[in-house]
């Protein structure tokens, strides 16, 4: 609800000598009439602006400075004392003046708790005009002796700084090289060791790559008595635990507030049921309806997380009679832009249902921005929606709310598809490692270790491989042969020239080819360079990581003689 304001000017004054620095007065109170008399009463003192909600004042202290704040002690939601006792947490507002406005309680320990959440004065109803001008009228003129003070004093100020510019410049210059110094020799430390940290990640991963690749190819090619086997599974074990420390050192490398990453919401879904359930009791369930084929989402898991958590608890609350909340997650591809400035893509779109009261269509928006709630007084913050909200558009996605009233809300949160996904396997289902038919592999890697394990593990699926160890040496293995290649694997960080530079020139030549990049270690921005349908396979990883992700981006290509290219 917007305030009201009377725009009036101090008495005195012409109408073409209005200030835009009047002293403005809020008065807060949920009876109109009440409002309606006090601002008659204060016209001509300041600018009169009114709130109807302990709710709707903090709001306007947002929008500028008071000169006093008449505020009503008993008010629906928020009242007085816990409108004042925010006032005086808040920085901007914790010095401004507070007088109650009070119709009952006028004993001492009324008096005192009021002093207590910050008041300086009570007004008792009915009013007294005079004593109310009175009052209002003191904390007025501070104001505005205060800010004349405060002008006056910005006036010597700069007339001292005037006639000590030419010390105070050279005293300013030298400061500001001193802070320029400070600020590059700390810019280059944290350069270098994000620097150092990403090389560091970056040639451990190529260890752990070669290592656990390695062993995995030996527990598969080799019989082993048990005794080794044991030993075989502790050693693989502990290379795994160090691909945790790497991603720790690549967190801190690239300070990244959000941290998008791979998502499998049914282990999300686990994840969010556990933490819920000891909230929702035994009056609410939770129905999660995932499909098998469900793409994986491409965000921050954390956020997410705490996204779902916000919505499953305002399906509990409009729920009040208890019921089933249903949670669901489904594909959904976009063609074009869409109004809400979707982009055109694969997006998972996870869904919170439930069948409560629902929200009346001309709040539909508002619910949407902070501080508004459909809520009863003093059971929302009117935050959750909003913070929803802000998640999805910043991780490219979007938020959507459809509600009826009396049947209930439909909440959808709409997350790119990762691109990265590697695809599980089916519990009921063992993986498939043999690639359906053998594919010729172009595989690229200037770290001879990694280059020679990734080889054998390509191998151990039935395809056909030649390596390079740079972009010269693999461009010359293309030159005038493209048609004999069936996918082009590539590490990204390689000297002279990235794997990403390396797709686009093959791209160039030869668009359909199936594309696969393998990395320890990349800034997000160079990695987002690539084509769409090039994905991502972080080191180290397994056998079972590699064949899976080659179904990804190469699943039944077709023959060159299919696609009419020449056969060489």
């Amino acid at each position: 609800m917007l305030a009201q304001r009377s725009r009036t000017k101090p008495a005195g004054l012409k109408p073409d000598e209005a200030r835009e620095d009047i002293p403005r007065v809020l008065v807060v109170d949920d009876d109109e009439k009440n409002l309606l008399a006090i601002s008659t009463v204060l016209e001509d003192i300041g600018e009169v602006v009114t709130a109807k909600s302990g709710e709707e004042a903090l709001r306007q202290l947002l929008k500028g400075e008071f000169a006093v704040i008449l505020l009503d002690v008993y008010m629906p939601g928020l009242d007085g004392y816990e409108t004042a006792q925010i006032i005086r947490e808040r920085e901007q507002s914790k010095r401004i003046p507070i007088v109650f406005l009070s119709a009952v309680n006028k004993e001492t320990a009324h008096l005192i708790r009021g002093y207590s959440m910050g008041a300086v004065d009570y007004v008792f109803k009915p009013v007294d005009p005079v004593v109310l001008r009175s009052k209002v009228a003191v904390f007025v003129d501070l104001f505005a002796k205060t800010q004349e003070i405060e002008r006056k004093a910005q006036q010597e100020q700069a007339l001292l700084d005037a006639n000590l510019r030419a010390n105070a410049e050279r005293l300013k210059a030298e400061q500001d090289l001193r802070k320029a110094e400070a600020q590059l020799f700390h810019a280059q430390k944290m350069d270098a060791i994000g620097k150092l940290t990403g090389g560091v990640a970056h040639d451990f991963n190529n260890l752990l790559a070669a290592v656990i690749g390695g062993l995995r190819l030996i527990e598969r090619r080799a019989e082993l008595p048990e005794s080794a086997q044991e030993i075989m599974v502790m050693t693989r074990r502990a290379a795994e635990q160090g691909t945790d420390l790497v991603r720790r050192l690549l967190a801190f490398a690239r300070r990244q507030q959000l941290q998008p990453t791979d998502i499998n919401v049914k282990t999300l879904s686990n994840a969010v049921t556990g933490l819920m359930s000891p909230t929702l009791g035994g009056r609410h369930q939770l129905d999660w309806q995932i499909g098998d084929d469900l793409w994986h989402a491409f965000a921050d898991p954390a956020q997410l997380e705490l996204a779902i958590m916000n919505l499953i608890i305002n399906a509990r609350d409009a729920m009040s009679d208890g019921g089933t909340i249903q949670v669901t997650a489904e594909n959904k591809s976009v063609a074009r832009s869409r109004e809400d400035e979707l982009a055109k893509g694969d997006y998972v779109v996870l869904a919170v249902v439930d069948s409560g009261c629902g929200i009346a269509a001309e709040m539909i928006e508002k619910v949407l921005e902070p501080f508004v709630t459909t809520k009863e007084a003093g059971k929302g913050t009117g935050l959750g929606l909003s913070m929803v909200y802000g998640f999805a558009s910043q991780s490219n996605g979007a938020f959507r709310l459809t509600s009826k009233v009396g049947k209930g809300t439909r909440a959808e949160i709409w997350l790119p598809r990762s691109m990265a996904t590697v695809v599980e396997a089916r519990e009921t289902q063992p993986r498939i490692l043999k690639a359906s038919r053998p594919l010729r592999v172009l595989l690229v890697d200037d770290h001879d270790e990694v280059r020679a394990t990734t080889f054998g593990m390509l191998e151990e699926l039935g395809h056909s491989v030649l390596d390079a160890a740079n972009y010269t040496d693999a461009m010359q293995l293309l030159s005038g042969k493209l048609a004999d290649w069936d996918l082009l694997v590539t590490d990204y960080a390689m000297p002279h020239q990235s794997g990403t530079q390396l797709v686009d020139a093959v791209r160039k030549l030869r668009p359909e080819l199936p594309a696969l990049i393998i990395t320890g270690y990349a800034e997000n921005e160079a990695i987002g360079e690539r084509p769409d349908d090039v994905a991502i396979l972080a080191k180290p990883f397994t056998l079972e990581d590699l064949a899976h992700m080659i179904a990804v981006v190469a699943p039944g290509d077709p023959t060159p003689a299919e696609i009419g290219l020449p056969v060489v």
